[in-house]
């Protein structure tokens, strides 16, 4: 079971590198928490928040923004702030509605930089572009141009892209503690990558269709065949927590003479990797098309048991529908509609690479979940499995077995009891127990929202279809009757 968990959590978690630096700030958030409880004024409260921030102690940052909420809500020093604690710790309606109060006119730069994430997330590319451009010539850190970066990365614009990449590098600085412990490090190549890509947009879906989805060997999880610029087939994984990206085996990459433009480091479940950065020409999968995909270039076979030659990040298609048909076997590709698809509507937000994040209920209690068809499992974070059983016997943490993205290290995975999980209408009574220690240590921290629910195909599989509108940010789930 380890080795087969390790390998199907090798394609849930293709990440930038967390930086191991260690946070000077971990250190000053108790120090700032006692002086605000001492003062009780607005400023100390403030400094208490951003101090949270920096270390990234997400749970003091959530006691803290709760106290705004029911105390201070009107204070204008304090909205961005605490709207950024709410969207950090996973409470993603508290985050917008926090958001929903910060004047428009505003000219805080935390206040614009929560603008730009909650508006991206639910697809308003069109307001968070309007924020980044007033945030932009406010900015004085890496955070703040790395919202802007975000935005415009959204819209596919990609002049001047090189020249921000560069500024953000160099204004980044481990001694500002989160995010920017590991910015720098996470935006290597980028900026020599889009040199040579130039502005024409990537990820261009040039045919809509249809391709067949069988379960791959070994791993069980849904697959497609591609060729990639003329040559192949091969075979693809389908990805939804994989990225915006195609990755391929490197001895893929030598068949068919694709070069890499620049190296890059990853993380997977096993630590970090170097991974090539290219650009593929052309990708056929079935009668789906697409032009310019942005493809990362490193050891796939080995981190998926040999099972596939590439990883298809779903990200892939954020111009169009797509659906998972799991009950005819299909993915389907099709034009953005207002039309409703098949299911039932679920409140779907969309974070950092094409993350999905979805409300779900645990225990009666609501928590944001990653809907990741890269992985086998329903596991929970460590942190919340102890929250919801503070009284009971969760055991100790142990290593999965080596396969995955990285050879610095092995993700942990825990015991405990069971939970009840509600996910668009359906209930699931006494499922999993699993903590997977990712969840807390590089998933939260990497995507900027804490998700403490991965859902994987242990659920998808009692699904007929599931449906993502990208550009709409919405999302259907039909589900086969239960027997």
């Amino acid at each position: 079971m380890s080795a087969l968990l390790s390998c199907i959590m090798a394609a849930m978690f293709l990440f930038p590198p967390v930086q191991e630096t260690e946070n000077p700030w971990t250190e000053k958030v108790s120090a700032a928490v006692e002086k605000a409880e001492r003062l009780g004024s607005v400023a100390a409260l403030a400094e208490a928040l951003d101090a949270a921030w920096r270390g990234d102690a997400w749970q003091t940052g959530l006691e803290l923004a709760q106290r705004v909420r029911e105390k201070h809500a009107g204070e204008e020093a304090l909205g961005g702030l605490a709207a950024r604690a709410f969207w950090r710790a996973g409470h993603i309606h508290a985050a917008e509605r926090m958001a929903a109060r910060i004047a428009r006119d505003t000219r805080d730069r935390v206040a614009l930089g929560v603008l730009i994430a909650t508006h991206l997330a639910r697809g308003e590319s069109d307001a968070a572009e309007r924020y980044a451009s007033r945030l932009e010539p406010l900015s004085q850190t890496a955070v703040d141009l790395s919202r802007v970066i975000a935005a415009r990365v959204e819209q596919n614009r990609l002049d001047g892209i090189a020249a921000l990449l560069r500024k953000t590098q160099r204004l980044a600085n481990a001694e500002n503690g989160y995010p920017e412990i590991y910015i720098a490090e996470e935006l290597d190549g980028l900026a020599e990558f889009f040199d040579v890509v130039g502005t024409e947009p990537l990820n261009q879906i040039a045919r809509h269709g249809e391709a067949a989805m069988p379960a791959l060997p070994v791993i069980n999880l849904p697959g497609c065949m591609m060729t990639i610029n003329g040559h192949g087939p091969y075979r693809i994984l389908v990805d939804t927590g994989g990225s915006i990206t195609l990755s391929i085996d490197e001895a893929v990459a030598e068949e068919i003479g694709l070069k890499s433009i620049v190296d890059a480091s990853i993380r997977g479940v096993s630590g970090k990797s170097t991974s090539g950065q290219a650009v593929v020409d052309e990708l056929k999968i079935g009668g789906i098309v697409c032009k310019r995909v942005m493809t990362r270039i490193f050891e796939v076979r080995k981190a998926v048991a040999y099972s596939c030659d590439g990883i298809l990040g779903t990200g892939l298609f954020a111009d169009g529908r797509m659906t998972l048909d799991f009950e005819r076997g299909r993915l389907v590709v099709a034009p953005s509609s207002e039309r409703a698809a098949a299911g039932n509507a679920v409140d779907l937000r969309i974070v950092s690479d094409a993350k999905l994040i979805a409300p779900v209920t645990v225990q009666g209690e609501v928590a944001a979940a990653l809907l990741d068809s890269g992985a086998d499992v329903v596991a929970v974070s460590p942190s919340r499995l102890k929250r919801i059983y503070p009284d009971r016997a969760v055991h100790t943490a142990r290593p999965v077995g080596a396969l995955g993205v990285g050879d610095e290290s092995t993700p942990q995975i825990s015991l405990g009891p069971g939970v009840d999980l509600e996910l668009a209408g359906r209930t699931y009574k006494n499922v999993s127990g699993l903590g997977l220690d990712v969840l807390d240590t590089t998933l939260g921290p990497v995507v900027g929202v804490q998700t403490d629910i991965l859902v994987g195909m242990a659920i998808f599989r009692d699904m007929k279809s599931c449906t993502v509108d990208f550009p709409r940010c919405k999302m259907w789930i039909d589900w086969l009757e239960q027997e």
